[in-house]
């Protein structure tokens, strides 16, 4: 079943969280509802449905060419990092508030969970071990981006204080902790939403995620049911390895970021997950079957479509569309309108549900972190990493060997971030994380590290529900 028929109208059960709770817990069914209904709120438009995905975070790294006149204040207010501008600070607030929101939920639900044993639940351990386990990596995701968002980067202040981890429901006292601490935390429940996930991603019926047919909206409901379909939609084992190379990555840990990466391309290796040569990008601009997660917004098409029209004043035309069209091998150029310069991804056969998913986590990221914790020591293997990805896409030249320098490592990994996540609001991020310029259509512009935004005034304080 789609996310909005798991969910069973999440949103209308009742106004307040909280009394819902004697009738939600009171049998597995009501657990399945719980965490569908932290996907559903993720996928609002002030997340991951528009602003975390091809909004707010992509007109940031000025991937797109913003016109100043728009009508939609915000993004040129966001271009410009005019963060206390009363368009941006809504933006920002919206995003604060409807995380921690999720976040209170979530810890709602791994305190009834935990205080719950296995022979509750329909399927056992099964059910217990795979609900909880997607509620820590729920739980840390959405702290990692809080932290991505309105923290600093640890390569500028690894022991600044910003914000809080909130890790108790409910909660009334949340001081900030420093970055470094922070990301413990999240990094602590990513590690154990991996391993409450392997009962049934990799123990049970691993087909479920690997399988490219069977990871977005198969028409086969698996023998446990349809909690257990459509595990893309869900931040499932595999799923979750990759979020934790990127968070080990945001944590300077690399040595861990590496060994998680090395997971999946491993798998990649032993053909348990798909990772070969596009050839349908121009129809399929997504490539979806290298997709492990993703979020599903029934309203995602008729959202975007008034920024794709050219000759409205809030389009988001892409910065310089020679860009991906330089080779002209490779593929990703049909990524790309050439004639309205529109980013293809959320436009295209409307009428499929997979055409309602918003691309998370990707494969291709994992050969990208390798690389990165590699370059400078064996720029051979990175290389060679950063080769798959450009070879799946459908070019081998530049090549990138042993003898090519850091800087020019550097700028092809970005060149890459550029055209991979294109409409899925990760390119900010590696600025940020590296604080180095954002590489534009004019030049590199020098953020000074100033990549963080203000934590809301009104909203210092930590909503709990």
């Amino acid at each position: 079943a789609a996310m909005t028929t798991a969910c069973e109208k999440w949103l209308q059960i009742e106004p307040q969280y909280e009394i819902t709770d004697e009738d939600l817990f009171k049998n597995t069914a009501g657990y399945y509802k719980s965490v569908n209904g932290l996907y559903y709120q993720m996928s609002d438009f002030a997340l991951y449905g528009k602003e975390l995905s091809w909004g707010m975070t992509d007109v940031w790294a000025r991937c797109y060419a913003v016109d100043p006149a728009s009508d939609f204040k915000g993004y040129p207010q966001m271009y410009n990092l005019e963060y206390d501008a009363k368009e941006a600070a809504a933006l920002a607030s919206s995003a604060w508030n409807a995380a921690y929101k999720i976040i209170a939920q979530a810890n709602d639900l791994i305190a009834h969970i935990e205080k719950t044993d296995d022979d509750f639940f329909t399927l056992g351990k099964t059910d217990r071990n795979t609900i909880l386990g997607e509620a820590y990596a729920i739980r840390a995701m959405m702290h990692f981006d809080l932290m991505r968002l309105f923290g600093t980067s640890m390569e500028v202040d690894p022991e600044g204080r910003y914000i809080a981890y909130v890790d108790t429901y409910p909660s009334t006292v949340n001081p900030p902790i420093s970055n470094r601490e922070f990301m413990g935390k999240v990094i602590a429940d990513l590690k154990q939403a991996h391993e409450l996930l392997k009962t049934y991603d990799v123990e049970i019926n691993p087909t479920q995620t690997t399988s490219t047919a069977y990871r977005f909206f198969a028409t086969n409901t698996p023998s446990q049911g349809k909690f257990y379909g459509n595990r893309g939609t869900r931040l499932n084992y595999y799923a979750v390895t990759v979020l934790l190379a990127r968070a080990c990555l945001w944590a300077q840990e690399t040595d861990d970021a590496l060994a998680y990466a090395r997971e999946i391309i491993d798998l990649v290796a032993a053909k348990k997950l798909e990772f070969t040569q596009s050839t349908s990008i121009k129809t399929a601009p997504k490539i979806l079957d290298e997709v492990l997660f993703g979020f599903y917004n029934e309203k995602l098409v008729e959202t975007y479509e008034p920024y794709t029209n050219t000759t409205a004043s809030r389009r988001l035309v892409i910065d310089d569309h020679t860009f991906f069209f330089n080779p002209s091998n490779d593929r990703r150029q049909d990524i790309i309108d050439a004639n309205t310069d529109v980013m293809g991804k959320y436009v295209v056969n409307v009428s499929e549900q997979k055409d309602m998913v918003i691309p998370n986590i990707r494969i291709s990221e994992a050969y990208y972190i390798a690389a990165e914790c590699l370059y400078k020591t064996d720029m051979k293997t990175a290389a060679a990493n950063m080769m798959t990805v450009r070879r799946a896409r459908g070019y081998t030249s530049p090549s990138l060997s042993a003898a090519t320098t850091e800087e020019a490592f550097l700028a092809a990994l970005i060149y890459e971030y550029r055209k991979e996540f294109i409409g899925e609001g990760q390119l900010l991020f590696f600025f940020k994380r590296t604080n180095r310029p954002i590489t534009f259509s004019e030049g590199n512009f020098n953020h000074a590290g100033k990549l963080t935004l203000p934590v809301p005034d009104s909203e210092s304080a930590i909503p709990n529900n």
